[in-house]
């Protein structure tokens, strides 16, 4: 990264932040059993007993707190204060995803839900080293977020990047339009691509959501589905 990007960056995580810290309340503390992320993340990350995962962009907790009811070890790293203050349960620190305070080979998983949306484009590539960095050989990378070649689930006649588009200007969405900071959402065999520059055996699978599972569209055209998890390993040995 060079240093006329350095700045623009910082500001993007700080106007982040404060929309995290200012919007807090609109976050769920909890994330039920039966959540499709969740199943899915369960589905790559399960058995879980004594494993290391870093949850970045952990936020409240909510899937931090579900991994550890099975057995893991985990710690969280968060932009926003506000939304850190409200975890509790298991070790966090407040910090950027881009540039991890954490030891080569610290963690057996890393996973990230609805969390690179929220990056600088500038650091995806960083971000996507740093996890490779952290994790042991063999680590699992698993991250959930949405696919931006999907259609809406209320109106399947629409999709979602015009939802999205139309809501930003409405003032329903969390960045407004206009500002600086815009959520991006990835095309997922694109995206998967760009995950195989740092990572092995790179995977995409298109979770069904309760809401779309009632149309036959979603369920048998999976491309159509809003949340998408992307999961890759980093060579080597793959034994937990």
């Amino acid at each position: 990264m060079t240093a006329v990007q350095l700045p623009d960056v910082v500001a993007h995580e700080a106007e982040v932040a404060s929309r995290f810290d200012a919007l807090h309340k609109r976050f769920k503390h909890e994330v039920g059993g039966d959540d499709a992320r969740l199943r899915a993340l369960l589905g790559c990350l399960e058995p879980l007993v004594g494993r290391r995962v870093l949850d970045l962009g952990c936020g409240k907790g909510r899937f931090a707190a579900q991994l550890e009811s099975r057995g893991a070890r985990v710690v969280g790293i968060d932009l926003s204060v506000e939304m850190l203050a409200r975890s509790h349960g298991f070790d966090r620190v407040l910090g950027s995803a881009r540039r991890l305070p954490f030891a080569d080979g610290a963690f057996d998983a890393v996973v990230a839900v609805e969390v690179f949306e929220h990056l600088a484009s500038a650091t995806v590539d960083a971000t996507l080293r740093e996890a490779q960095r952290v994790l042991r050989p063999g680590g699992l990378l698993a991250i959930v977020d949405k696919n931006a070649g999907s259609w809406n689930a209320r109106r399947p006649w629409l999709p979602n990047l015009a939802v999205k588009w139309l809501d930003e200007r409405r003032g329903l969405w969390m960045y407004p339009a206009g500002g600086p900071v815009r959520e991006h959402w990835f095309w997922p065999r694109v995206f998967r691509r760009r995950i195989e520059q740092f990572f092995t055996d790179a995977r995409v699978e298109h979770i069904l959501s309760a809401e779309e599972r009632a149309s036959a569209l979603f369920r048998h055209v999976p491309p159509a589905r809003l949340m998408t998890l992307w999961t890759a390993r980093v060579p080597g040995d793959d034994t937990p």
